[in-house]
């Protein structure tokens, strides 16, 4: 049997659309939600769309890892170095981790500020701020390592692509050779 040398199509399509995901829901609870008054006529819809797409990034990274357990994967890229090799591994690790942490502490955030009652019952009001919530800590400190450790994985894959000039951007490519 051949060996593979590229991610199936289900796994490239869950690593880019995560990816989408991901920086575009840190963007938005970093950059406009948290910067925005409760009272703004848009908080609430925009509040509705982050809940959504972080249950949604929840749900598909789920799906990733059960289709990446249970599907054949190329053989990880070895270098001459084993420490960082160990590390690379770890990092790929250490990205799920976050996602799945920075989503259950964004959903301990709605759930004890009362956002489903407020969000889905009209009932209530959004809270002023949400530096009182011990969740919001979590949640954001969760985002901001997730976020740091993307940087990371992007600059690894730019380094490999354009330094070591691998290809190994190409394992993660819908592109057929």
């Amino acid at each position: 049997m051949p060996e593979m040398k590229r991610y199936n199509t289900m796994m490239v399509l869950l690593h880019w659309v995560l990816a989408i995901f991901i920086l575009g829901a840190i963007f938005m609870g970093a950059i406009v939600l948290d910067e925005m008054e409760s009272e703004h006529p848009q908080k609430i819809l925009l509040l509705k769309t982050h809940i959504l797409v972080g249950v949604g990034i929840l749900l598909l990274t789920v799906f990733r890892l059960y289709v990446r357990y249970t599907t054949p994967q190329p053989a990880p890229v070895a270098s001459d170095k084993p420490v960082t090799d160990i590390i690379a591994k770890g990092i790929h690790h250490l990205l799920y981790l976050l996602t799945i942490l920075t989503v259950l502490a964004g959903i301990a955030l709605a759930v004890s500020a009362d956002l489903p009652a407020v969000l889905l019952n009209h009932a209530g009001e959004l809270p002023k701020d949400y530096e009182d919530f011990i969740a919001h800590e979590a949640h954001g400190f969760f985002a901001n390592m997730l976020f740091f450790t993307v940087l990371l994985h992007v600059a690894a894959a730019l380094y490999h692509q354009y330094i070591l000039k691998d290809g190994l951007l190409s394992r993660m490519s819908l592109h057929k050779d």
